[in-house]
């Protein structure tokens, strides 16, 4: 992959050096990344940053191959590039970092205002895509309002973690990880080619009855607990950690937590079938919209209507059980903004 820059002074990644004409360029359908609400501070950590050329330079590399030409927002205005763009991919946003307290401070450049959410939705809904990431604990963590944009697309994104807890005694926090079958990616589309899905710790979604949204991931349970740290309850049950649905004549894809498709140094798009399930998804996103209803899909996946619901609510023994689990997540560096310098094993 390399970049090409337009006579506009506009960077293109493509992925090989076949000879491609600036006509071709600026006919081809592009592919905008965010980088105006954060994504550039994750470096701030030691980390690389969030931008297209960083941790997500394998999702862009994979744009690119399917004839996308990859932009990023830079500093610019995001409605400038919502007027020309097929797909808006948002990396995770996030506010500012305080080293000493290893934690994410808000940040107001790094929020979306009133107006972006509503030139976002409005693009979506006028046939355009959304491919975009959250962060384990959600808003709480990183300091940010993503809730504003997903809740209107039917979905509330949650202060909650996904995380296996066999791990904690062997694993480093950074390479903590949990594995999702084939079984637990409801929509055909989604696990055609799919034996299995790595993660990281990452948010779930609680999908509003009736919205034209659905799981295309869910945890596995078990010994892969949900916890809620602003409701202070855990979750035994399969949730939501990826969506999709349509608003209008677009789609939208949205995902709990970025590691998933990442190439960076924690990144997972290289392990297990990550990488096919990317393409997947990127697949779906680009096509028209699917004549599958979406209001049977929700009906049948997601785990709102499942009658296996299993809690561990904050009152009587489940106090101390949860209290623990506090524990254990601020020992084990999970519920902090980790940095390179303290954490890299």
């Amino acid at each position: 992959m390399f970049v090409k820059v337009l006579p506009s002074g506009k960077p293109i990644f493509i992925s090989n050096r076949e000879s491609i004409s600036t006509k071709d360029f600026e006919n081809a359908p592009v592919a905008a990344f965010d980088a105006g609400h954060g994504q550039p501070n994750w470096a701030q950590t030691g980390f690389p940053s969030r931008e297209l050329h960083t941790n997500f330079a394998g999702l862009t590399e994979i744009l690119c191959r399917q004839g996308f030409h990859c932009q990023t927002t830079g500093a610019q205005p995001l409605e400038k590039h919502l007027l020309r763009c097929r797909l808006l991919v948002i990396p995770t946003p996030t506010g500012q970092y305080d080293v000493q307290r290893e934690r994410w401070r808000a940040l107001p450049t790094s929020k979306f205002s009133d107006r972006e959410i509503h030139l976002i939705l409005e693009f979506i809904a006028n046939g355009g895509r959304l491919l975009a990431f959250g962060y384990r604990f959600g808003d709480s963590f990183t300091r940010t309002n993503l809730h504003d944009l997903f809740i209107p697309l039917g979905c509330q994104p949650n202060d909650d973690v996904v995380i296996d807890a066999r791990m904690f005694r062997d694993a480093h926090p950074l390479q903590i990880h949990f594995d999702t079958p084939s079984e637990s990616i409801p929509p055909a589309w989604a696990r055609e080619g799919i034996a299995r899905v790595r993660w990281r710790p990452m948010a779930t979604f609680t999908l509003q009855p009736g919205a034209a949204v659905h799981p295309i991931a869910l945890s596995t349970g078990g010994h892969s607990i949900c916890f809620d740290r602003r409701l202070r309850q855990i979750s035994l049950t399969p949730m939501p950690i990826a969506v999709a649905g349509c608003r209008g004549a677009g789609q939208f894809a949205l995902f709990g937590g970025p590691h998933v498709f990442e190439s960076g140094p924690l990144g997972l798009l290289g392990t297990a079938d990550n990488t096919r399930f990317l393409r997947n998804v990127i697949t779906w996103l680009v096509n028209e919209p699917s004549s599958e209803p979406v209001s049977e899909l929700v009906a049948t996946t997601s785990p709102a209507h499942s009658d296996g619901w299993t809690r561990v609510e904050n009152w009587g023994d489940g106090a101390r059980t949860i209290t623990s689990v506090e524990r254990v997540l601020r020992r084990s560096g999970i519920s902090k903004a980790l940095s390179r310098a303290r954490w890299m094993p």
